[in-house]
C-alpha cells in the first residue's frame, strides 16, 4: 500500500525538490496513491491561476489588483522558500509509507494458501498456556505460516479426555483451516528448522521419536501431529474411550496404520533429543490422570472400531476470543459428556479397581494397538 502525507512540511519539500520527480512516480503509482496527484495538481493550478491573474490585471492597468496579486505571489513563493522549523527529514513525496495503524496490519500471509488449526487440550494448566501462545504464534510467523489457536478446555467434573478435545476442536475451528496440528501445550520447539508445513502426502509427526525430548518407541506419534482436515475424517478422528491419561495416540496411529496414510517426519535437522524441543511440564506439580478402574486397563489397549469424530458428544459452555501477548487465541469452553455404560471409568472417584481378567471377553491379539513397552529403552526420565 502506497500512502503520501497530507502536511505541510511534506508538501513543501515536495514543492522544493521539483514536481518533476514526483509527476514521475504518479505514472507507476497512480493506481495505489491516489491523492498524490491530486496535492501536485493543485500546485501546479494555484501557480497557474496566479499568474493569469497577474496578467489579467497588468493589461487591466489597476493598481490596486496589481498590488494584491504581486502580495499573493509573493506569500506564496515565501511559503515555499522559508525553512522549515522542524527536523530535516529526507523527501517523502515519492516515498512508499509502510507505517500502518495496529489494526490494519493483515491477519494472514499472502504467500502461504493453507491455514493451521492449532488444536491444544486443556486443562489447569494456565501458566503453561500463557509462555505456549506467544511463543508458538511468533513462531509461526517466522515462517509466514497462516494459522490459529483454539484452546479446547475442558470444564466438567469428569477425568480429562484428550482425544474427544481434540475431536471437539476439529468440528468447533474455522472451516478455512485446511490442516490442523494436535498440539500439546508443554512442548515447544525451539529449532527454527522444525517445519509446520501442509502435510500435503500424508500425517506429518512434528515431534518424531528422534527428537521428542521424552518418547522414543517407533510408534509414538503424540507432542505434535499434523494432519490434513479430509484424513482426520476419513480415520473418523481419535476414540474417545480414552479417559485419564495415556495411549489415545497409538491407537490414533493404529487407525492411520489401517487407513494406510504414510506417517512422515523430519530429517536431516541440526538438533536432537535435548535441543529441538522444550517440554515444560513439571510432573512434580502436576501429576498426571494415570489412574485405572473397572476394565479400562484392558479395553484401552485394543482397537476402537465404534467411537470417534462421529460419535463425539459433548456442548460449548461459552467460545471467547482473547489476546495473550500479541498471540490471538479462541478458547472453547467445552462440556465433554460420558456414556458410563460404555466407558464407566470417565469418573474413577468411587476408586474401583481394574475388573480381573478372567471375566473379561477375550480379545484378538491383532487389536492390540501398542505392546507392553521396556521403559528403560523407549523412555526419558527427564523432561
Amino acid at each position: 500500500m502506497t500512502t503520501w502525507r497530507q502536511d505541510d512540511l511534506s508538501v513543501r519539500k515536495c514543492v522544493r525538490h521539483g514536481l518533476s520527480k514526483a509527476h514521475e512516480r504518479d505514472s507507476s503509482l497512480s493506481s495505489s496513491s491516489p491523492r498524490g496527484p491530486q496535492h501536485l495538481r493543485f500546485q501546479v493550478l494555484l501557480v497557474w491561476e496566479v499568474w493569469a491573474a497577474v496578467a489579467a490585471m497588468m493589461r487591466l492597468r489597476r493598481p490596486s489588483s496589481l498590488l494584491w496579486a504581486a502580495a499573493l505571489t509573493f506569500m506564496f513563493f515565501l511559503y515555499i522558500a522559508l525553512p522549515s522549523s522542524a527536523p530535516p527529514e529526507p523527501c517523502l513525496c515519492g516515498q512508499q509509507q509502510h507505517s500502518l495503524p495496529p489494526n490494519a496490519l493483515p491477519k494472514t500471509h499472502p504467500l502461504d494458501k493453507h491455514k493451521l488449526a492449532l488444536l491444544i487440550p486443556f486443562r489447569d494448566r494456565f501458566e503453561e498456556l500463557l509462555e505456549f501462545a506467544p511463543f508458538i504464534h511468533n513462531f509461526l510467523n517466522k515462517q509466514h505460516k497462516n494459522h490459529h489457536i483454539y484452546v479446547i478446555n475442558q470444564v466438567d467434573n469428569l477425568r480429562f479426555n484428550r482425544a474427544s478435545l481434540l475431536n471437539v476442536g476439529f468440528l468447533e475451528s474455522s472451516v478455512d483451516c485446511d490442516y490442523i496440528a494436535m498440539h500439546d501445550v508443554d512442548l515447544l520447539p525451539l529449532n527454527p528448522e522444525v517445519r509446520y508445513q501442509f502435510p500435503e502426502e500424508g500425517p506429518y509427526h512434528v515431534s518424531a521419536p528422534h527428537l521428542h525430548p521424552r518418547y522414543h518407541y517407533p510408534t509414538f506419534i503424540g507432542g505434535i501431529l499434523l494432519v490434513r482436515r479430509e484424513h482426520f475424517r476419513h480415520v473418523d478422528g481419535l476414540s474417545n474411550k480414552y479417559w485419564g491419561w495415556g495411549l489415545e495416540d497409538d491407537e490414533f496411529y493404529a487407525r492411520l496404520k489401517e487407513a494406510k496414510l504414510e506417517i512422515f517426519r523430519p530429517g536431516n535437522l541440526t538438533s536432537g533429543i535435548k535441543d529441538t524441543f522444550r517440554h515444560v511440564h513439571d510432573q512434580r506439580r502436576r501429576r498426571r490422570d494415570m489412574i485405572k478402574c473397572y476394565n479400562q486397563q484392558e479395553v484401552t489397549r485394543h482397537r476402537d472400531r465404534h467411537t470417534g469424530l462421529s460419535t463425539v458428544k459433548y456442548s460449548i459452555q461459552s467460545r471467547k476470543e482473547v489476546t495473550i501477548d500479541g498471540a490471538p487465541i479462541t478458547i472453547l469452553n467445552a462440556v465433554l459428556e460420558c456414556d458410563k455404560v460404555t466407558t464407566p471409568w470417565c469418573d474413577c472417584t468411587e476408586s474401583i479397581g481394574n475388573t480381573p481378567r478372567s471375566q473379561l471377553a477375550p480379545s484378538k491379539s491383532e487389536d492390540v494397538i501398542v505392546p507392553r513397552l521396556n521403559r528403560k529403552k523407549h523412555l526419558s526420565h527427564d523432561g
